[in-house]
């Protein structure tokens, strides 16, 4: 298989399945119009890459650094991120189907930081055990989510439905109860604690 200079396969291909990327670099690279089904992406650098008009459904991405990617108008439907650095990723300008069969892409052990999810439909999504300090979760749905263990300091939320939720084990979170809807979220102890701290009531 040729590689570009960036070391993007350069075989004229449109579309890709099942296919497996491991150590590509492709930090600042423009990919445009490709779709990728249930392939894999290992140790790949894509910081700072440009992906316009691609798909990923069914996709996995390990241990790759995709730090302050765009992607305008790019699907991930069903993809799975595990131990990535997505620090500063704006996912409001990729694309989100009305109908999306394979869910939102899931994430463990992952850096979200500074990334915005504002208004998104994150229902059933995985965020679990990862690092999403500052991150934009305004106006989210993320009814059902899996957010627990994950540390959210300094993450933004403000009528964010997280109905069903479950944050436990989740920290340094700052929740209004008064302004987004907690309706069975799952908590847990001591850090639930911090839901009174925007109630005028004294604990003693």
């Amino acid at each position: 298989m040729r590689m570009t200079r960036k070391g993007f396969p350069d075989d004229g291909e449109k579309e890709y399945a099942d296919r497996a990327f491991e150590g590509l670099d492709l930090k600042g690279a423009r990919i445009e119009s490709r779709t990728f089904v249930a392939c894999s992406f290992r140790n790949c650098d894509l910081t700072g890459a440009v992906l316009r008009f691609c798909k990923f459904r069914d996709c996995r991405f390990e241990s790759c650094n995709l730090s302050l990617l765009k992607m305008p108008a790019t699907s991930f439907q069903g993809a799975a991120f595990k131990s990535c650095k997505l620090a500063g990723c704006n996912w409001t300008e990729a694309a989100w189907p009305k109908i999306n069969i394979s869910g939102p892409p899931a994430f463990l052990d992952c850096v979200l930081t500074d990334c915005v999810f504002m208004g998104l439909p994150l229902a059933g999504a995985v965020i679990r055990n990862c690092l999403a300090k500052e991150a934009d979760l305004r106006e989210a749905d993320l009814k059902g989510a899996d957010l627990s263990g994950t540390d959210l300091a300094g993450a933004l939320f403000n009528d964010t439905d997280l109905s069903g939720a479950d944050l436990s084990a989740a920290r340094n979170y700052a929740i209004n109860p008064s302004s987004n809807r907690l309706k069975g979220t799952k908590f847990s102890l001591p850090e639930a604690m911090s839901l009174l701290y925007s109630m005028d009531i004294k604990i003693v």
